[in-house]
């Protein structure tokens, strides 16, 4: 396990020309975080990039419209600097859709092999990667180590981390999330695979990490999130081994050292409720009650 990580430090988003001004229903931003890092947000999904003096970095480009929108600030900013590579966290499109908008000549893009199989697969309309990797791969940018992690399954096919060492920050999509609740039924997730790369990642020396859905935190927030996990799962198994219903258990289970998470109150029920299907299915407890 490698022990250094990109950092991220906390910044005021800059903001963009009338002439950049979008949709009312979208949300754009870009946020400096120091060490010529930024951090896009496109609505609910976020991404980073890094700024070189000859190039670029960029990870997942989100969408076409979405790439396509940042694309054009970068330039505005920074130039008409070309695009070295594209790392995408993992399989899910709703991150790498539109990777074409940041193809130029000489552009290598990078994933798991898992997540290039799984976009080939599903002929995903967005450019496959051609360079893979199945543990660890580490880019020399302009000087800068960036280094690429695979911790197993978590969420998604082929889902990594990444890290700048000289910066010490942590971006991760969909595992981690810090101050809010998984996503509702956390179909996407593999629960029990999660939790193991939490405690794996947490072994690392980063100081900040931005996530793909939530707000940019520490490591003790990654501690708390792997905290919720364990307790969700303790709760449901101890309500299954007691032989309570699932309704019963999203009645009572309460967990409230979350409750000034976002989406608790909404979004509780349904973790409980994909907490205990996972935990059936794997345990082979086809005859709970349900």
């Amino acid at each position: 396990m490698f022990k250094h990580l990109l950092f991220a430090v906390f910044a005021l988003p800059f903001f963009l020309p009338a002439s950049s001004a979008i949709a009312q229903d979208t949300k754009r931003s870009i946020t400096d975080l120091g060490n010529n890092i930024y951090r896009f947000q496109d609505n609910m999904h976020y991404s980073v990039f890094i700024v070189g003096k000859q190039g670029l970095l960029m990870t997942d480009p989100i969408s076409s419209d979405a790439a396509t929108w940042l694309r054009k600030e970068i330039r505005q900013r920074f130039g008409d600097l070309p695009i070295k590579y594209v790392i995408y966290s993992h399989n899910h499109l709703d991150h790498v859709a539109g990777g074409e908008v940041f193809r130029d000549a000489g552009t290598l893009f990078i994933a798991h092999e898992k997540a290039a199989e799984d976009l080939k697969r599903n002929r995903a309309q967005t450019v496959i990667p051609t360079t893979t990797f199945s543990d660890r791969m580490e880019i020399d940018f302009e000087g800068r180590r960036i280094a690429l992690q695979y911790y197993g399954p978590n969420n998604g096919a082929g889902n990594i981390s990444m890290y700048v060492t000289d910066a010490k920050f942590l971006f991760v999509v969909d595992w981690i999330i810090l101050k809010r609740l998984p996503f509702k039924e956390m179909y996407y997730y593999d629960f029990e695979g999660s939790i193991a790369s939490l405690k794996q990642v947490l072994q690392v020396d980063f100081d900040k990490v931005a996530p793909g859905h939530s707000v940019v935190g520490t490591k003790n927030d990654v501690r708390e999130n792997l905290a919720y996990l364990e307790d969700l799962r303790d709760a449901v198994l101890k309500g299954m081994n007691e032989g309570r219903t699932l309704e019963q258990m999203q009645r009572e289970i309460k967990l409230p050292r979350y409750a000034a998470f976002a989406n608790y109150e909404e979004w509780l029920p349904l973790n409980i409720k994909g907490a205990y299907e996972q935990l059936a299915r794997v345990s082979g407890r086809y005859g709970q009650e349900k």
